[in-house]
């Protein structure tokens, strides 16, 4: 039986990304990197081309562009923002203390009725996690109308060769910025799960590789069937999914899991953008094809640690 929905208080209201002009393709990132041929040619089957490149740029300023965008694109003014939420995958992704990354966006773009803190640890699941915490926050009577989240990463020119998730990604740098509304009604967050596994605690091995996850399909499988629960949906129903940049061949393995016909998941960023760790699946949101109102579409993403998130939304 299907649980009814839940009443959803946040919408996603506007998405906006930036991302570096500069692009690597495999062959020449495996080359710089010091790799095989046929590192770059396996990436090239799991349908990895490239990927975004920084070099020294910081990751704050990705994230004030797409924030400025963000405002720009939504008509929405700096003043009517009620909370600004950074979250990041990559320790130096944020400015040394005692500086703080938040406060210096919130700073920069004029933000300044926003409670503005930072979500990390939950690696490329930050993100959703930090939409959870607005929740929250917003079930819990703080009177949070708008909102942004914000994940920014720069992996940084000389970490080129810890880019490749095995041969199954390549992390490109960049940001994205989400607005999120209480009752604006479209797009409406209606189911929202997170699941950590502990077992994978310390993320790579100790040569900084990923530690293989034998429960991997099944974690994000039930990750997602308990988000599709609480919107009350089937998968079969979905008009979209939405994933994270990684692993393309798995990612049908999950489509027959959940019994969703393989047409429904959108693929079209994998070879363009490379995983822009935290942002793929809202990235994915912003340029998917529209779908029909009262529709369903399903956000997902995973992380390093045994992080897993995915969100439903009502379109």
């Amino acid at each position: 039986m299907i649980e009814p929905a839940t009443p959803s208080v946040l919408s996603l209201s506007g998405i906006a990304f930036s991302l570096p002009a500069r692009t690597i393709d495999a062959h020449t990132w495996a080359c710089r990197c010091g790799f095989p041929e046929a590192r770059a040619s396996a990436l090239l089957r799991n349908g990895v081309q490239q990927f975004h490149d920084a070099a020294s740029a910081s990751p704050v300023t990705f994230a004030c562009e797409a924030v400025s965008a963000l405002l720009e694109d939504t008509s929405t003014t700096p003043a009517s923002i009620d909370a600004l939420v950074y979250t990041h995958t990559v320790q130096s992704s944020v400015l040394a203390p005692p500086a703080g990354t938040a406060a210096f966006i919130q700073s920069r773009m004029g933000l300044d009725h926003a409670l503005a803190f930072s979500v990390m640890q939950q690696n490329c699941v930050s993100p959703m996690a930090a939409i959870r915490v607005l929740r929250v926050l917003t079930v819990s009577g703080r009177p949070i109308h708008r909102a942004i989240v914000v994940c920014a990463d720069v992996m940084g020119s000389g970490c080129d060769p810890l880019r490749a998730i095995e041969d199954l990604a390549l992390h490109s740098d960049g940001a994205c910025a989400i607005l999120l509304e209480r009752g604006a009604g479209c797009n409406a967050i209606v189911g929202l799960h997170l699941h950590t596994d502990g077992r994978y605690f310390r993320g790579t091995d100790d040569d900084l590789q990923p530690v293989p996850d034998d429960r991997y399909y099944w974690s994000a499988f039930t990750t997602m069937r308990a988000a599709l629960r609480q919107a009350g949906v089937t998968a079969n129903e979905l008009a979209h999914v939405l994933p994270h940049h990684v692993n393309l061949s798995g990612w049908q393995r999950l489509m027959t899991m959940l019994s969703v016909p393989q047409e429904r998941l959108f693929t079209a960023n994998f070879a363009r953008l490379g995983h822009v760790f935290g942002a793929d699946p809202f990235i994915n949101f912003h340029t998917a094809p529209r779908a029909q109102p009262g529709s369903h579409s399903l956000l997902f993403s995973s992380g390093l640690a045994g992080c897993f998130g995915a969100m439903v939304i009502r379109h």
